[in-house]
């Protein structure tokens, strides 16, 4: 049985992302609490435990949404803890929200394109009336094509169906070029196709070098693409290990699965 440490469980690499003692309350409610991790580049690190256990509000602190209590939070070598969420997305940061966020009203490929805002200073709304956007538009056609849409990038954004709203949220997450993609349960209300693919997506996604958070309860995913899987409850750490040993986990099995994996 392993308490959790490093998420990198390797002596000597160095953290892309590092975290030391984060703490988060909300009135008398200790949201998260003493949560220390280390992911480092190109890795997947999947973050688990049953409803309430912290795991959104851990991601709101990564991402900058909260700011902590306590603790300390560094990216690439900056301290981020006082940065804002905008801040970090240039910083190479990036996320997707357990609620689909996108701008349902535009086409596919405008959301998209909204990605790319981050990489210059025009103002948001002079970005798509006086046609800013119009350099980056290959490379969103790429990312398009790369989640399944790219049929659909003329289309409205509220037309698509809820597995691939997922998606596109993914592209436009990754059209702020990250270095870390956080994800919050990227599979909730997909079948098993979409599963599927979204696992073969996120395994492309880090071959390509970026680093990602998972968010998950979709165990299968978990165990296929992470290799290190973080366990909270209570917003405390509870284990980390890989796959195979937090399936072995009886603190695991009791606290979160009620018996075995499936």
């Amino acid at each position: 049985m392993k308490e959790a440490a490093s998420a990198s469980g390797r002596v000597g690499v160095t953290a892309l992302l590092s975290a030391a003692g984060l703490r988060k309350s909300f009135g008398g409610v200790r949201a998260v609490q003493n949560v220390s991790i280390d992911v480092p580049e190109g890795t997947v690190l999947a973050l688990i435990g049953p409803n309430g256990a912290g795991k959104s509000t851990l991601l709101n602190l990564l991402s900058g949404v909260y700011r902590p209590d306590g603790g300390t939070l560094s990216f690439a070598g900056h301290s981020v803890r006082e940065m804002p969420a905008h801040r970090r997305v240039r910083l190479g940061i990036a996320r997707t929200f357990q609620k689909i966020r996108l701008f349902k009203q535009l086409s596919v490929l405008e959301n998209v394109l909204a990605g790319f805002h981050v990489h210059h200073d025009t103002p948001f709304w002079k970005y798509f009336v006086y046609g800013a956007s119009g350099r980056f538009r290959g490379e969103a056609a790429q990312l398009l094509e790369f989640v399944g849409l790219a049929a659909r990038a003329a289309e409205r954004a509220g037309a698509l169906s809820y597995g691939q709203q997922r998606m596109l949220e993914i592209a436009r997450s990754l059209a702020t070029r990250p270095r870390l993609l956080m994800l919050d349960e990227p599979a909730a209300g997909l079948n098993g196709a979409e599963v599927e693919f979204l696992l073969q997506r996120l395994e492309e996604i880090r071959r390509r070098g970026v680093s990602l958070i998972v968010v998950e309860h979709n165990m299968d995913l978990v165990m296929n693409v992470a290799q290190r899987v973080f366990v909270m409850n209570h917003g405390e750490p509870l284990f980390e290990g890989t796959p195979r040993e937090v399936q072995s986990s009886p603190r695991v099995v009791e606290a979160y699965l009620g018996g075995e994996f499936a």
